[in-house]
């Protein structure tokens, strides 16, 4: 039985293997024409897009991409150079699957989500063909259209261990960094998810960025160590498995802004998998004195539940100069939290 169990499991990953090849993709690549001009980034003004996804099943690896890239157009076209895209973006690639949408309906389907060790085992088995196109589609999207891109999360196997990773690119193609979601939804939890170990930071021409993962937003302490770490922007992408509620969708990144004076970031995917409900509005937040109407949102999507680009303007001389003459992270009690908080005196600034 074990044989036959595992002739089954290699013969699963040779017709992986062949519907993710990234030939095809690649091909397709090379015969596009990018005559879009991006303006020269300047070190202290930026144009940046939150891209709200709406999710669907794509058949092929190519029409993934070609979704992905009309986004960054409608973004480049509107001017942005650094583009935001949502957690967990590689779920549309489930449809490259053949009956997909079917077998995500049938109880003993290895794609359905399940019981909490097949779900494990689901991404596990997809995660590292899912990542292939992902890499692909965002690395090239980044080199064509000149702009930096924090491409969303997508759930993959380490190591023998499953994280949900954000990956961050650069105007070359390269990858700038990735980030490990430090914090779990119950969902999350009880599958296995791994948590990662570590709050980056990575310099760009234009200031430092953090690009956490969703429920990351929720703690105030990793808006704090991205400040420490002196970031001047936090990035969140979310995938909120919710149906909308205005009070639940307002926690996090609104809030952390205002804590700790950076610009934030959100984007969303949005929309109906099967049961599965995503919704979320992406957005573009500052501190409130930043603000055009004194409410701390720069900009932010119409819908909870459809595709836009959300896009907004960065002035992050007048976020420095605003840092400067606020007392807000100068008042900290550090005598009391060192009282009752000595386990964490490291998310604190010293007096």
């Amino acid at each position: 039985m074990k044989i036959l169990k595992d002739f089954k499991k290699e013969a699963v990953r040779g017709i992986l293997n062949w519907l993710y090849s990234t030939k095809p993709l690649e091909r397709h690549i090379v015969k596009e024409k990018v005559d879009l001009k991006n303006e020269p980034i300047k070190p202290d003004r930026i144009k940046v897009a939150a891209v709200q996804v709406q999710i669907k099943l794509h058949k092929t690896t190519i029409t993934y991409y070609d979704h992905m890239k009309r986004l960054v157009e409608e973004s480049v076209k509107k001017g942005a150079q650094l583009i935001a895209f949502p957690e967990n973006i590689n779920l549309p690639l489930i449809g490259v699957i053949p009956m997909a949408e079917k077998l995500l309906t049938e109880n003993d389907s290895p794609i359905k989500p399940g019981s909490n060790s097949q779900i494990r085992e689901n991404f596990f088995l997809l995660g590292p063909y899912t990542e292939k196109i992902y890499k692909l589609t965002f690395s090239n999207l980044a080199k064509k259209y000149q702009v930096y891109i924090m491409a969303g999360s997508i759930t993959t196997p380490f190591q023998n261990k499953l994280y949900n990773t954000a990956y961050f690119f650069g105007p070359e193609g390269e990858c700038l960094g990735i980030q490990r979601k430090l914090h779990l939804t119950t969902t999350e939890e009880a599958f296995g998810l791994a948590v990662g170990d570590e709050l980056n930071v990575i310099s760009l021409p234009f200031g430092k960025a953090a690009f956490p993962v969703c429920m990351d937003a929720t703690y105030f302490e990793t808006f704090h160590l991205a400040r420490k770490k002196d970031a001047d922007m936090v990035i969140i992408p979310i995938a909120n498995n919710e149906e909308y509620d205005f009070y639940k969708a307002f926690r996090g990144t609104w809030h952390r802004v205002q804590e700790v004076r950076v610009f934030g970031i959100k984007s969303a995917l949005v929309g109906n998998l099967r049961d599965l409900v995503f919704t979320g509005r992406s957005a573009i937040f500052a501190p409130i004195d930043l603000t055009p109407r004194g409410d701390g949102v720069i900009q932010e999507a119409k819908t909870y539940n459809k595709e836009e680009v959300v896009i907004g303007e960065l002035d992050l001389n007048a976020l420095r100069r605003f840092r400067e003459r606020d007392p807000l992270l100068s008042d900290f009690n550090q005598e009391l939290y060192d009282k009752y908080l000595s386990l964490v005196k490291m998310y604190y600034w010293e007096r």
